[in-house]
C-alpha cells in the first residue's frame, strides 16, 4: 500500500504541474497580446507619419496660393473701404419694428394697436448708436 505521505506528495505534484501548465499558457497568451499591441502601435505610428506627410503637402504655401487665386475672388483693400472705428455703429438697426411685450391687461389687444410710446423704452435707456457716442457718455 501507498502511504499517506506519498499520496499527499503525488497530489501536490499534480496540482503544481497543472498550475505550471496553466501559467505557461497564460504567459503565452499575454505574449501574443503584447505582440499584437506592438503591431498596432507600429501601424498607428505609420499612419501618423503618413498623415503628417499629407498635412505638409496640403499646407504647402505655393499650393494654397494657387487654390486661393483659383477659387477666391480676393482683391487688395482700397482706401474707400477703410473707416475709423468711431464711425462704426455699436449694433445693427433692427430689421423689423420691435414691439413691447404684452402686459396682462393688454392680452386681447393686437400689437399694431400699441402706440410707439408704449413700445419704445425711455430715451435714457436707448443704447448709443456709435462708439464715439458711447465714449462721450462714459467720459466725465
Amino acid at each position: 500500500m501507498i502511504g499517506r505521505g506519498t499520496l499527499l506528495w503525488l497530489a501536490l505534484a499534480i496540482v503544481a504541474g497543472a498550475g505550471l501548465f496553466h501559467i505557461s499558457y497564460r504567459v503565452q497568451s499575454l505574449e501574443q497580446e503584447l505582440t499584437q499591441a506592438n503591431r498596432d502601435i507600429l501601424r498607428e505610428q505609420e499612419t501618423i507619419h503618413l498623415l503628417g506627410a499629407e498635412w505638409s503637402y496640403l499646407n504647402e504655401p505655393t499650393r494654397l496660393a494657387e487654390l486661393t487665386r483659383r477659387h477666391l475672388t480676393l482683391a487688395p483693400l482700397s482706401a474707400e473701404q477703410m473707416v475709423r472705428i468711431e464711425d462704426l455703429p455699436l449694433r445693427l438697426p433692427p430689421l423689423i419694428a420691435e414691439t413691447a411685450p404684452l402686459k396682462d391687461d393688454q392680452a386681447g389687444v393686437r400689437p399694431s394697436s400699441i402706440t410707439t410710446e408704449q413700445a419704445s423704452p425711455p430715451a435714457a435707456a436707448q443704447p448709443a448708436t456709435s462708439i464715439a457716442d458711447l465714449i462721450k457718455r462714459t467720459t466725465p
